[in-house]
């Protein structure tokens, strides 16, 4: 039987997650307190949360559990075992999830937020992969960017970018635009601050790890 403690729970990881990640600048990092160290060169990371036998990395801590169906991620258009699910009890929806492969492909796990090591172990009770060829290996699906602000996919009416419309969201007023330009060492996209209908002036920024 669900708990409502714990169907809160599934609520706060489910749809809070990303709203950790437009968090991204804090007070800290205006005063400098919580910079790091100069990027000399982006990191690429294609997760994988469980390990060869099956089980959830040691990296991660499944803070919930529940049986979804699932179809393809609409965030994660690079990885073909990225999937977006929506649970059986709460309709709560976890994107992207990733499924293993041993000892049977009948299970996810929901990382929404990558910087952390909370996930949510889904069993899946019907599964829609995404059509065999029909990836975006170069569009990232979390960007952690120079000076610590985390980004998501910005919501679009189709897979494709609309020009003149963000890619991605770091927070209130505060976009991407484009895909990183992957060409040096440390990849950089547009930032524009502003409304995404009346956005100010770009600038180009620099990313330190990029989720693909």
């Amino acid at each position: 039987m669900t708990t409502r403690r714990s169907r809160t729970r599934r609520a706060a990881i489910g749809l809070g997650a990303a709203l950790v990640a437009l968090a991204g600048c804090t007070d800290a990092d205006a005063d400098g307190s919580a910079r790091t160290s100069p990027v000399t060169a982006t990191r690429a990371v294609h997760l994988d949360p469980f390990t060869p036998s099956g089980r959830p990395a040691p990296e991660f801590t499944v803070v919930d559990r529940a049986a979804a169906k699932c179809s393809a991620s609409g965030v994660n258009l690079s990885d073909p075992d990225a999937r977006r699910c929506m649970t059986t009890d709460g309709y709560f929806l976890y994107d992207p999830c990733f499924v293993r492969h041993r000892p049977r492909p009948d299970v996810a796990l929901c990382v929404q937020n990558p910087t952390t090591s909370e996930a949510v172990r889904i069993r899946i009770v019907e599964d829609t992969p995404r059509p065999p060829g029909d990836v975006r290996p170069d569009r990232p699906w979390f960007l952690e960017l120079a000076d610590g602000r985390r980004c998501v996919p910005a919501p679009s009416p189709t897979e494709d970018d609309p020009p003149g419309r963000p890619t991605y969201t770091c927070g209130s007023d505060d976009h991407l635009y484009g895909l990183p330009d992957t060409t040096k060492h440390v990849w950089t996209i547009t930032n524009r601050h502003g409304g995404a209908d009346e956005p100010g002036p770009p600038r180009r920024v620099s990313i330190r790890t990029a989720w693909l």
